[in-house]
C-alpha cells in the first residue's frame, strides 16, 4: 500500500500553489476519490490514483495562468491520471499473466529419470536443423534456461517464442522420425540405436 501525500494529508506541500487551488484539492477530495473509483472499482487503486492526481496538480500549480479555468484544467490533470492508471494496470496485468504462463509451462514439464536421457540421434540430429531452430532448442529444452530470459534476448514476445519453440520442435521430431527407426516409433528416452 503506498503512503498517501494527497491535498488532504500533506498542507504544507500545497503552500506552493495558488490559494484557489489548494481550496479546490482540499474541497474536491471526496468528489475526485468517487470519480476515480467508480472508474477503477477499487477504493485502494482510486486512493492510489488520487494520490498521483494530487502530485500532478501540485507539481503543475505554477503553470495555470487564470484562477477561474482552475476546475478545467484540474479536470484535464484528473483525466489524464486515470488514463495513466489504466495505462499501467494493463502493463502489470500483462507481466502477471505472462509470468502465470510461464510457471505454468515450468511446472507442467514433468521431470525426467535422472538415469535416463535422450538418445544419441539427437545429438547428430540437431546440426541439421536450421540454425535459429537448433539454438532455440538448446537453450529452451537442453539447458532449461527461462524463456523470459530467451525472449527477452531474442527480442520477442512470449507467444512469438512460444510458436517458434514449437515450430523447431516440430522440425527436430521430422529429423529424428527421418534417421532413427526406433525414434520413430515412440522410443525417443530409451532408444538403443548406436
Amino acid at each position: 500500500m503506498s503512503i498517501h501525500t494527497n491535498a488532504h494529508s500533506s498542507p504544507e506541500s500545497l503552500a506552493s500553489c495558488s490559494p484557489a487551488i489548494n481550496q479546490r484539492l482540499l474541497s474536491g477530495r471526496k468528489e475526485f476519490l468517487g470519480y476515480l473509483r467508480r472508474r477503477l472499482g477499487s477504493l485502494d487503486e482510486a486512493e492510489d490514483a488520487l494520490q498521483n492526481f494530487s502530485l500532478k496538480v501540485i507539481r503543475a500549480a505554477q503553470s495555470v495562468g487564470q484562477e477561474e479555468k482552475v476546475n478545467a484544467w484540474m479536470g484535464q490533470i484528473l483525466r489524464h491520471t486515470l488514463i495513466d492508471h489504466y495505462r499501467s494496470r494493463a502493463v502489470r496485468q500483462r507481466a502477471e499473466t505472462a509470468y502465470a504462463h510461464e510457471l505454468s509451462i515450468t511446472v507442467a514439464v514433468p521431470e525426467a529419470d535422472p538415469g535416463t536421457g535422450p538418445c544419441r540421434c539427437l545429438h547428430t540430429a540437431m546440426p541439421r536443423l536450421r540454425p535459429d531452430h537448433a539454438a532455440i532448442l538448446r537453450r529452451a529444452d537442453l539447458a532449461e534456461e527461462p524463456r523470459v530470459h530467451i525472449a527477452s534476448d531474442l527480442g520477442l514476445t512470449m507467444n512469438a517464442l512460444n510458436v517458434r519453440l514449437h515450430r523447431a520442435r516440430q522440425a527436430l521430431r521430422q529429423e529424428l522420425e527421418t534417421s532413427c527407426p526406433a525414434c520413430r516409433e515412440g522410443s525417443f528416452m530409451d532408444c538403443a540405436c548406436g
